[in-house]
């Protein structure tokens, strides 16, 4: 069912996407490679494309625009679980965690990863939603991070390489919704927002809500 929605505290409502760069390719050395000129890349055609491209998995708060993202080769996608995972468990460098209550995916998110209706069926906390336009399925967070990953390695050492680049994952979210690193803190406004935080418990047991029962 398509809603409208709105959210009045961090984590009642999120924004889950997996979306192929149409910016970023991997170098043969492993060096992330930004190209001014999009890429000619969509779901259909990305597997025979003579560029090793690139993903990004993303979650957003639709509360505080504080997002968990990831950055993966197409060629070696990670499960959606593994992402989940990752996104709202405690970490030791990224204050962002928790499972959101409601949580909007787009129908091509669905399509490439069936096991969420699976999540969403065994889960009874957990809502799922398809958004009612482009931008309720967090492009706009997308947009920010491929904006600011440029210049990450700036920031944060060994970051140019995609395998230095995930190593620091954590730290390259944090930066990314800091102030230091925005007009605005993302971050700053989830956290001191109430945020409520439902954890995900230890990895088998989160990992069997997405097998069919």
């Amino acid at each position: 069912m398509i809603a409208k929605y709105k959210s009045d505290f961090p984590n009642q409502v999120q924004q889950l996407n997996v979306s192929i760069s149409k910016h970023y390719h991997l170098l043969k050395d492993g060096t992330i490679k930004w190209q001014e000129k999009q890429i000619d890349v969509d779901r259909a055609n990305y597997r025979g494309h003579n560029k090793r491209l690139l993903v990004t998995y993303i979650i957003r708060d639709h509360y505080s625009s504080c997002f968990y993202a990831e950055l993966h080769p197409t060629d070696s996608m990670p499960r959606i679980e593994d992402f989940l995972y990752n996104a709202w468990q405690k970490k030791d460098h990224y204050e962002f965690c928790g499972i959101g209550y409601n949580i909007i995916v787009p129908k091509i998110t669905l399509d490439l990863f069936p096991q969420l209706n699976s999540f969403f069926s065994n889960v009874d906390k957990v809502n799922l939603q398809l958004p009612s336009s482009g931008f309720n399925s967090a492009v706009r967070s997308i947009r920010e991070w491929e904006k600011k990953i440029k210049s990450v390695e700036y920031f944060i050492s060994d970051t140019e390489k995609l395998e230095g680049f995930q190593n620091k994952i954590d730290e390259i979210n944090r930066l990314i919704n800091s102030k230091f690193y925005s007009e605005r803190s993302n971050l700053k406004k989830w956290a001191e927002n109430n945020p409520k935080i439902l954890l995900p418990r230890d990895k088998e047991s989160f990992y069997s809500y997405f097998q069919q029962r």
